[in-house]
């Protein structure tokens, strides 16, 4: 009797040991999968993250720094701008949100600091003409200063949060 349970043992054991190591692979394989699909989704959470701040920081600079550093804030979230078609999976109303905000700082704030800086340089400040112009260039940009972040900050937020919901794998 003995015998004949090593005989079987001889025989099952080899099948039962190589099914047990195809369902320890696929349990390998689909935990490995599960966390590569995490961390995807956290550096994708990050990447959009570095969109959004770029926007925040530029409306929050706004009413508050000084024109260089307006500027370079204006490169930043225009360049920001560019990856949402690939980051946004494409989505046309937040393309659209930030291009519209984008054209409303370059028109109404940018093209005022560029223009308040060309004439300072070349020194034209005499004149009735140019004077009403810096105080009619320097009234629109303190409005819109004031005004674009007044209008987006709250909305900003609302067009990101669909995107940068993160999700915390560790407690499931």
């Amino acid at each position: 009797m003995a015998e004949c349970i090593r005989g079987w043992l001889k025989d099952v054991g080899p099948f039962t040991v190589s099914v047990a190591v195809v369902l320890v692979t696929i349990s390998f394989n689909f935990w490995q999968r599960r966390l590569a699909k995490q961390q995807l989704r956290h550096q994708l959470y990050d990447r959009r993250m570095v969109v959004y701040g770029a926007f925040r920081d530029l409306l929050l600079a706004l009413p508050e720094k000084g024109d260089d550093e307006i500027k370079a804030l204006v490169r930043r979230a225009s360049i920001a701008r560019f990856e949402v078609a690939f980051l946004f999976e494409g989505n046309l109303k937040l393309q659209t949100y930030l291009d519209q905000l984008c054209k409303r700082v370059n028109d109404e704030v940018l093209k005022n600091i560029v223009s308040l800086d060309t004439l300072k340089q070349a020194g034209i400040t005499s004149g009735l003409e140019i004077v009403q112009d810096i105080r009619k260039r320097a009234t629109q940009l303190g409005a819109a200063k004031l005004e674009i972040p007044g209008e987006h900050l709250e909305r900003l937020p609302q067009e990101f949060a669909p995107f940068l919901k993160l999700t915390d794998f560790s407690t499931r």
